[in-house]
């Protein structure tokens, strides 16, 4: 299995939204991704709650496989959310890796 992490610097002002509209708007729409896209098995989208940090949100998404996890990445409905976010944000960072099954 995969986890897939996502973390996005937001910008204070993007598209008409604050930096906290934009991630409230961010983790309503991924996490709605479940059930949409077969491949993604979990999906959470935090949201710093402190006023200094480094980032915004963060997503935490797990797959059976990196080809489950290539398939998401281009499955139309998260392209879509995905150019949002490209919008956005000031900077982003990501990592996966490879777990035990759950």
């Amino acid at each position: 299995m995969i986890r897939h992490i996502v973390m996005w610097k937001l910008k204070p002002e993007a598209e008409g939204r604050t930096a906290a509209e934009n991630a409230q708007w961010m983790k309503e729409n991924l996490e709605g991704l479940l059930g949409v896209v077969p491949e993604l098995l979990s999906c959470e989208v935090g949201i710093y709650v402190a006023v200094d940090g480094n980032y915004n949100a963060c997503l935490v998404s797990v797959f059976n496989s990196l080809e489950d996890l290539a398939a998401y990445k281009v499955h139309p409905a998260h392209q879509e959310i995905s150019a949002y976010c490209n919008k956005v944000r000031e900077s982003r960072v990501a990592c996966d890796f490879e777990i035990q099954a759950y």
